[in-house]
């Protein structure tokens, strides 16, 4: 499924994404940066364990709050169009402990109209959290590997999509989408400074 979904990503991206030149005139940045608030966790099927998620907005787990922030840089390489991105998210996860993960990943905007935006992304992503297997009523299933007090998991290839809205020609309000398939779908919000 995840695999699917990735290829489906990258060919929309590549057929979709805007053309480099004869789009008129804008204003060319080389940069961004973004900070967001890490948000929601919408679970695309029953938990085995939602009684560990206390931060659960119903019985089964199926919405849950995470509390944390994501950071992000972007080098654009061809106009405003297509840029590399390093991003950092630090957050308590589904069951109030502490995780993140690190992604650098190549960018393209889908589409632009007037103040609305959009763009894709993939690329490697390193996910972390401590390790489930101290709570009580946690049964590790085997996903995550683990060292020491960690577990994690690598993914080679790893999507976002991710709306801005412009308040201003520099500023963005940024909202993100980011699919971990077939388990969640996590939600973010906050600003995005083009300079």
């Amino acid at each position: 499924m995840m695999q699917r979904f990735t290829l489906l990503l990258i060919l929309c991206l590549t057929i979709v994404a805007e053309p480099t030149q004869g789009q008129g005139i804008e204003e060319n940045y080389k940069n961004a940066f973004t900070v967001k608030f890490f948000g929601l966790s919408v679970h695309l099927k029953d938990s085995p364990h939602p009684e560990i998620f206390p931060n659960r907005l119903d019985d089964k787990g199926y919405i849950t709050f995470n509390y944390g922030a994501i950071v992000g840089y972007d080098r654009f390489i061809v106009g405003n169009k297509h840029a590399i991105r390093v991003q950092q998210g630090l957050y308590a996860d589904c069951a109030a402990s502490l995780a993140g993960f690190t992604h650098i990943g190549w960018r393209a905007r889908i589409f632009k109209k007037n103040r609305h935006s959009m763009n894709g992304g993939i690329g490697p992503t390193l996910v972390y959290r401590h390790d489930w297997n101290q709570i009580d009523g946690y049964k590790d299933d085997g996903y995550f590997n683990r060292r020491g007090g960690w577990q994690y998991k690598f993914y080679w290839y790893a999507g976002e999509l991710e709306y801005n809205y412009s308040l201003s020609g520099q500023t963005d309000i940024s909202m993100n989408l980011v699919p971990g398939l077939p388990e969640l779908v996590s939600f973010g919000i906050g600003i995005r400074q083009r300079f």
